[in-house]
């Protein structure tokens, strides 16, 4: 697909990367003309230097041949005004990036009378994602695919754990029909592992499970650690994100207390948050943090702009026993350092967002076989799960999986079929009407025949 992504920010570099890889043509456009070099210089793109919402130039840049123009700038508003020029001088497809939620509940107008195809929000999407994962607190992540029946859950196992030095097979045969290991990371190393595999004490892995049951699940794998269900959290920063999730939380009946050192910010959060007890005060005083509660919360999120401050209140919460954090983290790098020395969860806004996006692009591309409903990344990218509908144009349909023949680190991780979650073994098939889930390792699947040999 030739793409045009406007704007070079932190949204457009990662696009442009991830849109690139994917053997996609991609140009990137933007004012800053340093920017574009940048980006030009590290990845296999073109690039454009001009105004996001002029339509000379975005008609030099290419727009009436584009398959997809995407707008990541800091405007909303430019934005979907960029968005709407790109299709009326002939973009197939625009999407735009908005963080106000006002533009968000004018979807249909924008979809009907402006012709923006899809419109993200990557704070809320954030917040979104966090609270699943605090529905989940001895998971580090999980995602939720069939329509909220099957979720993908990443665990860390402990020297004390029943599945430290097992067999998977042996595991498998325990659980029955409630969830199959998808994926495991060990190290810099991951696997997608066959029954025969041994997982070791430190291994985090990939559960697929029932939704019914994913919680006793999770916490069989590590009874000794005592996760009791969240009920007060603790918010550090008044950011986009803490707004959507405190609210979040509030209709789940949480007990939230957000932490905010800008007054204004502070006095703004709390004429709308009628839920959350709004606090003015600097969470890198730690003497400051006790006084209000830190030690006694089940969860502590840390969203402010600061990756190194996020990632010392997340440190200083776990030194007070606190048995949940989650942390926001914009450099990847920081990312891996939190992975190393922490064995909770992280979050990075771009990618989430990013994720979305390339969702929409493969489903939009003309495929030959089944309709692509979800696309999730693992393990920093190493790792995708996708479903599909399986339709008449799927191969191997009605086959005992055992007689099939799949590409390398290909697994079919769940089938659902009308209502009842199968996770699969040898004697199982796949059949029309079918939702499954497929994870892959260093493979990009677009479609469902991608999966075979």
């Amino acid at each position: 697909m030739d793409i045009i992504i406007v704007g070079c920010g932190k949204l457009g570099g990662c696009l442009a990367k991830n849109l690139s890889d994917e053997n996609h043509n991609v140009t990137v456009f933007d004012r800053n003309e340093e920017l574009v070099s940048g980006i030009v210089d590290k990845y296999d793109v073109q690039g454009f230097v001009g105004g996001a919402t002029i339509k000379r130039d975005l008609d030099e840049a290419g727009v009436k041949k584009a398959d997809l123009l995407i707008a990541t700038t800091a405007s909303d508003e430019n934005n979907i005004l960029s968005c709407f020029i790109a299709k009326t001088l002939g973009a197939k497809h625009t999407i735009a990036r908005v963080r106000n939620p006002e533009y968000i509940k004018q979807i249909n107008f924008m979809r009907n009378e402006l012709g923006i195809s899809m419109l993200i929000n990557p704070d809320f999407n954030a917040a979104l994602e966090i609270a699943r994962i605090i529905q989940f607190p001895s998971a580090m992540n999980v995602e939720t695919f069939a329509d909220g029946l099957v979720d993908i859950a990443e665990v860390k196992i402990y020297p004390d754990s029943s599945f430290a030095d097992t067999k998977i097979g042996n595991i498998s045969s325990k659980f029955k029909n409630r969830m199959i290991i998808c994926a495991v990371v060990r190290g810099d190393q991951v696997y997608i592992p066959n029954g025969d595999f041994i997982l070791n004490a430190y291994d985090k892995i990939y559960i697929t499970g029932h939704h019914k049951y994913l919680a006793s699940i999770i916490k069989e794998i590590n009874p000794n650690k005592k996760f009791a269900s969240i009920k007060d959290i603790m918010i550090i920063g008044g950011s986009r994100i803490a707004f959507y999730l405190a609210g979040m939380l509030e209709n789940q009946g949480k007990n939230v207390v957000l932490v905010e050192k800008n007054l204004p910010k502070c006095e703004g959060l709390s004429e709308l948050l009628n839920g959350t007890t709004v606090i003015c005060g600097d969470a890198n005083e730690y003497d400051f943090m006790k006084e209000e509660g830190i030690e006694n919360m089940d969860a502590v999120i840390t969203l402010t702009n600061n990756d190194e401050l996020n990632i010392m209140v997340a440190a200083f919460a776990e030194t007070c026993n606190v048995p949940k954090t989650v942390t926001k983290i914009n450099n990847a790098n920081l990312s891996i350092l939190l992975d190393r020395f922490s064995s909770d969860s992280c979050i990075n806004v771009t990618d989430i967002a990013s994720d979305s996006i390339i969702h929409y692009i493969r489903s939009k591309k003309n495929v030959s076989s089944g309709e692509m409903k979800r696309l999730y990344k693992l393990v920093g990218g190493k790792v995708e799960a996708t479903e599909f509908v399986v339709d008449g144009k799927t191969k191997n349909v009605n086959k005992p999986l055992f007689n099939i023949q799949f590409k390398r680190d290909v697994l079919i991780a769940s089938i659902s079929r009308k209502g009842k979650i199968i996770f699969p073994k040898g004697d199982d098939s796949i059949e029309i009407g079918d939702r499954i889930i497929i994870v892959s390792k260093d493979r990009k699947i677009e479609k469902i025949n991608d999966i075979f040999d």
